[in-house]
């Protein structure tokens, strides 16, 4: 099981939910909410009957163009996300919004990540190090994209105590019996005289 910050599902833990702003929502008819500009209308060809072509009105073009700058916006995101997360994260998932052209554009989406603890503590200080970059990868983080990096800093800090408390090899560790080496050395080499480096 993932270990999964507070508002993350247990089962699919999430660096955070990105959705691209909307200025206005489309109704199901495809204007927009203020009720201006014309859903689509069909062309009509010379003979007068109506053809497979579709015209959009302006309104419902300027719609489509922000849709489409949402999705890559969202699928950039996203694409972030996965890149920074490598083997901790997983496949993206969108949510869609269907335009006044009958296409779908992803308004909205999130990653999967594994930000559960490792069995050792120096593997747990690397994995979350690695959940902090994916969280933090896209220029614009989202604010559950910033709970998870702390979450991830949160472990960290958890792990290197650990690391600490078990006087393993670590980096502290090397120094602290370095220093006492340098220290005994320097009280050998004669009284009043210390090391010279």
């Amino acid at each position: 099981m993932r270990a999964v910050a507070a508002d993350l599902s247990i089962t699919s833990p999430s660096i955070g939910t990105y959705a691209a702003p909307r200025s206005q929502p489309l109704r199901r008819d495809g204007k927009d909410a203020s009720g201006g500009g014309k859903g689509i209308a069909e062309g009509k060809g010379q003979g007068g009957g109506s053809t497979d072509t579709v015209t959009l009105s302006d309104a419902a073009q300027q719609q489509v163009q922000k849709l489409k700058q949402a999705d890559t916006s969202v699928r950039q995101h996203e694409a972030a996300h996965q890149a920074a997360g490598g083997a901790q994260a997983g496949g993206s998932s969108f949510t869609f919004t269907r335009g006044p052209d009958g296409k779908n554009y992803a308004t909205a989406g999130e990653v999967p990540i594994d930000v559960s603890p490792e069995s050792e503590p120096a593997a747990t200080v690397a994995k979350m190090e690695q959940v902090k970059a994916a969280a933090l990868a896209p220029a614009d983080p989202s604010p559950q994209d910033l709970r998870v990096a702390a979450q991830a800093d949160a472990a960290k800090l958890q792990a290197q105590s650990e690391q600490r408390r078990q006087g393993g090899d670590t980096a502290s560790g090397r120094a602290a019996a370095a220093y006492g080496a340098a220290q005994a050395l320097g009280n050998s080499a004669g009284a009043g005289r210390g090391l010279t480096v």
